[in-house]
């Protein structure tokens, strides 16, 4: 998924994709972790950890954007503008039905984009397919530390470099734009302090689960604390990390 300034006032003054109901509890529904088919998954590992536990449907197939919608309101303490501003990102992945399949996710340069912190380049073959050694390499950016904004700056200027030597085309400007608050979406969703484990990590990006230290954080995820992380690396791509 991602967020974009024409989502995010679209869906200031719009009621949006449809109504959806209030966001149930996590008592009210089974959301137990069952890991799904990697072969039928997303490449974003937010959308595959919904399907792991439940909030969205386990198989991964016939999503519509209200069901993730509501999905990060209940799982993640996204507030409505938000979780709207998301998952209206998806339409142009539906079928006429209004419905997508996490598989769908994978075309490329809709939610899929090239310089992503753990994943190949598009022309490299394999688009989609997480790459333990780019996450271990991220992690190696903290220089042993847990990571940061100052770290996930670190890789986001390094990402930009590996793929422009290996070939990949230089993003238009809208893709960067959401490339920044991608490369920040875990640091906004785990609201941990500014600070990501290595065992948070590796239970968002390896096993695609959500832990309770997530789960269980009811602090609101907003647009505009997403905002303040992206400023906040920003700051050190510009001024140097």
């Amino acid at each position: 998924m991602h967020l974009t300034l024409t989502n995010i006032l679209r869906n200031l003054f719009t009621s949006g994709i449809q109504e959806v109901p209030p966001a149930k509890s996590l008592e009210e529904e089974d959301h137990r972790y069952i890991r799904g088919e990697v072969a039928s998954r997303s490449p974003c590992p937010g959308l595959n950890a919904l399907a792991n536990q439940g909030f969205l449907p386990r198989d991964g197939k016939d999503i519509t954007p209200a069901q993730v919608e509501q999905a990060l309101m209940t799982a993640l303490h996204m507030d409505r503008l938000a979780a709207r501003s998301l998952s209206s990102a998806l339409p142009p992945l539906c079928r006429p039905d209004g419905r997508f399949d996490l598989i769908d996710t994978r075309r490329h340069n809709v939610i899929e984009h090239d310089s992503s912190f753990t994943r190949l380049d598009f022309h490299q073959g394999d688009n989609y397919t997480f790459q333990p050694a780019m996450l271990q390499a991220m992690m190696d950016d903290a220089d042993g530390g847990p990571v940061t904004l100052r770290s996930l700056a670190k890789t986001f200027m390094r990402r930009t470099r590996e793929s422009r030597a290996g070939g990949a085309p230089r993003l238009p400007l809208g893709l960067w734009f959401v490339r920044l608050f991608q490369a920040v979406g875990v640091m906004n969703t785990a609201q941990t302090g500014g600070v990501l484990t290595k065992e948070l990590l590796e239970a968002v990006f390896v096993e695609e689960r959500f832990p309770d230290v997530i789960l269980n954080n009811p602090k609101p995820r907003t647009v505009f604390t997403l905002v303040g992380n992206a400023l906040g690396m920003l700051r050190y791509v510009i001024l140097g990390p």
